[in-house]
């Protein structure tokens, strides 16, 4: 991190602890330690705050099971995770979540996480306007507190559909915004555009340190936003033009990606060129973790000279591919020499016994120690997802040979051949589309969104299908009870109990 981060994580936790702050469920007893007498008088002041937004959006989404992988591509269900030749162990929210079985005790449905980042940037955006400080750095604040609450906003609406809409830091029990109701979710959108267009306006000062927002982060959260919008809000062709801006802001083009599919996942290697937005791990910053350890194996399954070489080893392995999902896989290397599977996928007779091993194989930790220390970054946007955002973009605009073009971009560095794709027929552009965001994303939390945009979730979770019949909001999170219990405000999301 640069000398303008100013502060490391771990001095930013400190900071955090005593920073106005959303403390549960949104049942706030704010203690006022810092306020705006004492505390948002200077740039530093401001600038110290900010970085908190992204010390408390880290620890949001470093949790055991509130994190892009719960919140989405576990969800895609037993295709890509579910029980196969070989039995794995899973624990009831992991199950409830793979089977979309939730209820309010599973512990994927807290967002409390998630408001406590918000609230943090509802302090930055309140009061950094007023302080006396440079121009520039005033801009910086403002532009990544905008972007973090447009972020996590992102999240929350499309998890639980009308979610509190609160704007203003929780100081006082008395506020209106401590026991919040469900906002109407075309409100919280509308937030989510209005604040996308703040943190734009502010682009030029935010800055080109991946840990914080940038302005291809800014412009890759417009063009997702306005994907989503479109394809699952009705939003019409404004937001196709909306995504098509912001895309082309970004810029296309294979020159954006890495040479090398496993450099981008590599802890050597952090914040390399492919990476847009990204969140530290650190063992130096003493902040480690993610979901990642969920994929890896026991010491007593693999045989000695295989611990940590190439097997990565923890305490359980919760989670694995799906049998179905591994033939996916182990076809696209054996059929198409895909060389992201290596990547993807380890694979082999490394059991204790000489059974057959699987894990996804992104994202390794620091192999010297035992278990793996979970120190590679987690990363939220890449030129990849920009790229296959450009390709449905354009598959939604009936332009499906340029669909194609850029769909080939990242076919080429993964068959390491030009032009794969030639079929520029609807039908056979969307079954592209849906294969490569399968191919390109596994273990990052980005395939179940891509989904539900592509309408070919029920496809691949038919479950989701039947349950929907009694439950009209299926894709939709039920509210933690925890959230039920301190604000009685709250109603349950519809279908849900």
């Amino acid at each position: 991190m640069k000398l303008r981060t100013l502060l490391k994580y771990t001095a930013v936790a400190a900071i955090c602890c005593t920073a106005p702050s959303c403390h549960g469920d949104l049942d706030i007893m704010q203690d006022n330690k810092l306020s705006a007498s004492n505390m948002w008088q200077t740039s530093e002041d401001v600038l110290s705050s900010t970085y908190g937004i992204y010390e408390r959006m880290r620890s949001c989404f470093v949790s055991n099971y509130c994190n892009a992988f719960f919140w989405g591509e576990l969800r895609v269900g037993d295709y890509m995770w579910g029980p196969g030749l070989k039995a794995q162990v899973q624990n009831n929210d992991m199950i409830n979540v793979r089977e979309s079985s939730m209820n309010s005790s599973t512990a994927s449905t807290s967002w409390s996480a998630l408001y406590t980042t918000i609230d943090q940037a509802n302090a930055v955006l309140k009061y950094a306007p007023a302080v006396d400080m440079p121009d520039a750095d005033k801009s910086f604040a403002i532009g990544q507190a905008a972007f973090a609450r447009a972020y996590c906003y992102f999240w929350a609406a499309r998890l639980w559909g009308d979610v509190p809409l609160n704007l203003l830091p929780i100081e006082s029990t008395t506020q209106k915004e401590t026991y919040p109701v469900r906002a109407p979710k075309a409100n919280v959108y509308a937030q989510i555009g209005t604040d996308i267009g703040t943190a734009l306006d502010n682009a030029e000062n935010l800055g080109t340190e991946k840990y914080f927002a940038t302005a291809d982060a800014v412009n890759m959260l417009k063009a997702e936003y306005a994907l989503w919008m479109y394809t699952t809000q009705d939003g019409g062709e404004t937001y196709l033009s909306m995504a098509e801006e912001a895309l082309q802001a970004i810029g296309i083009s294979s020159t954006k990606l890495s040479d090398s599919y496993t450099d981008v996942f590599s802890r050597e290697n952090k914040c390399n060129s492919e990476v847009i937005f990204a969140l530290l791990n650190d063992q130096t910053e003493k902040i480690t973790g993610g979901y990642y350890w969920l994929f890896y194996h026991p010491a007593s399954d693999i045989a000695s000279q295989y611990q940590n070489n190439p097997v990565p080893i923890n305490e359980t392995q919760w989670l694995s591919y799906s049998e179905e999902f591994l033939e996916v896989l182990r076809s696209s290397k054996e059929d198409n020499n895909d060389s992201r599977v290596a990547c993807n996928l380890g694979d082999g007779d490394y059991g204790a016994s000489g059974q057959n091993m699987t894990w996804p194989n992104k994202f390794l930790g620091d192999m010297t120690q035992q278990p793996v220390v979970m120190d590679c970054d987690l990363l939220y946007y890449r030129y990849a997802l920009a790229v296959m955002m450009d390709a449905e973009l354009k598959y939604y605009q009936g332009r499906y040979s340029e669909a194609l073009a850029s769909l080939n971009i990242i076919a080429s560095r993964a068959y390491g051949k030009e032009n794969f794709y030639t079929d520029d027929s609807a039908g056979a552009v969307l079954e592209a589309l849906t294969k490569e965001y399968f191919l390109e994303f596994p273990a990052e939390g980005v395939i179940w969104w891509a989904l539900i945009r592509l309408d070919k979730i029920w496809e691949y979770n038919p479950v989701l299908k039947d349950k929907q019949a009694t439950n009209p909001n299926i894709l939709l999170w039920p509210i933690s009870s925890s959230a039920m219990n301190k604000n009685y405000k709250l109603t349950q999301t519809e279908g849900w109990n």
